[in-house]
């Protein structure tokens, strides 16, 4: 299951049954085979990938990325699926597919190492799934997220624990400003930038009242006329359809996009917010990744065990080359700053040298031979530049390698 070249959905007992003979001069019944996917077969694989997860990588210097000692991005990633597992893996309600596979996944983007990956429930949304891992938040840590993971709990959490948070402000949340306890004045906040001819705009703001306040930099980030009008075109029809009207001060606010952090000006400036604020996409590539190259949610109606073994053996190949990933990353841009490795073209060239890895984690082939094989043209594993965007390795080297 780890390294055959089929999609699950392709992918037959039969054809692991012929496998473990042709492989490891094993031979099997199809009916044999079948009963081994049962929970404790589940349970070791879910053990080999935590082991691979524990095996941090160590590919950051000492003095990149200062002062966070992770910086962590999470998502999650649905599919949906057969009704068979309707019980086990429901899809929430309005939602056209009666299955959904939901996944759980974040990853500490300065070290390269995998901190979650759970396969959860779609109708545990993305703020419950918050309120459940409160307790991982640590010390020294940044964490960027979606709105969706984002709440007030959460928000303090991070402050009590003196890590450090970057999210967009929350469209019901109305901040205050320290300095007079005011509500933000948005047209007045536009006028300013249009008067001073600045990108964005700073100021602190109090969340939440009571007990539970704190305080934190709000960012303001003006847009073009074109992108606002998308905006409020956008979320008139979203008013429209659950019988409400935009208020004014929504249509003004929408003329921003709005940062909360909890870091000091001398550790991010205010222009570095939004930034890294972008680097959450990343996540989003690795999920494109996922679905649009390896197929994880190609699956078909077996049984729930087997199932999930498949979705477990595919994410520990995925691990062990996402680890080769990195440190080929890293050696790229340690000896070319301006260039970086592409996930995408790494992933297909190692959907192509499979039959390689395999034979060099069993032993057939030596490391140095693999390498040879894996890495002859390390230059078509080069990150393309596109107009106008910027890469993540280069938003990354502005910030913190100027």
């Amino acid at each position: 299951m780890l390294f055959s070249d089929l999609d699950h959905h392709q992918l037959s007992l039969q054809n692991c049954c012929d496998d473990l003979a042709q492989q490891h001069q094993k031979s099997l019944s199809k009916v044999a085979l079948h009963k081994r996917f049962n929970g404790r077969s589940f349970d070791f694989l879910k053990s080999v990938l935590a082991e691979q997860m524990t095996s941090k990588l160590g590919v950051a210097g000492e003095n990149s990325w200062q002062p966070f000692s992770k910086v962590i991005i999470a998502d999650s990633c649905k599919f949906a699926l057969p009704p068979k597992f309707e019980k086990d893996y429901p899809a929430h309600s309005g939602n056209h597919a009666k299955s959904l596979m939901n996944i759980q996944y974040s990853f500490d983007i300065k070290n390269g190492n995998w901190e979650v990956l759970e396969l959860a429930k779609a109708t545990e949304n993305d703020l419950a799934y918050t309120k459940r891992t409160l307790e991982h938040i640590r010390e020294g840590e940044l964490y960027i997220r979606d709105l969706g993971y984002v709440s007030h709990a959460y928000l303090i959490k991070v402050v009590q624990e003196k890590a450090f948070f970057i999210n967009r402000l929350h469209p019901l949340w109305n901040p205050v400003l320290c300095d007079t306890g005011k509500a933000i004045n948005w047209v007045a906040l536009y006028e300013k930038i249009h008067r001073t001819k600045s990108t964005h705009l700073e100021t602190m703001v109090t969340i939440g009242k009571g007990e539970r306040a704190f305080n934190c930099r709000l960012i303001a980030v003006a847009v073009p006329e074109e992108v606002w009008a998308e905006r409020i075109r956008k979320a008139q029809i979203r008013a429209k359809s659950v019988g409400y009207q935009l208020t004014d001060e929504y249509k003004q606010r929408c003329r921003f996009s709005l940062y909360l952090t909890n870091t000091s000006e001398e550790m991010l400036r205010a222009a570095e917010i939004g930034q890294l604020y972008r680097l959450r996409w990343q996540i989003e590539l690795v999920f494109k990744t996922w679905k649009s190259l390896l197929n994880i949610h190609k699956v078909k109606a077996v049984k729930k065990d087997r199932l999930e073994c498949h979705l477990i053996a595919k994410f520990i190949w995925i691990l062990i080359n996402w680890k080769v990933f990195r440190y080929v990353d890293v050696f790229i841009q340690h000896h070319s700053p301006d260039y970086a490795c592409s996930m995408w073209k790494f992933f297909k060239h190692a959907k192509n040298c499979g039959d390689a890895l395999r034979m060099a984690i069993i032993g057939k082939l030596q490391f140095a031979d693999w390498c040879k094989v894996f890495l002859f043209n390390i230059k078509s594993l080069l990150i393309e530049p596109k107009k106008g965007k910027k890469a993540g390795f280069t938003i990354v080297n502005d910030v913190f390698n100027p």
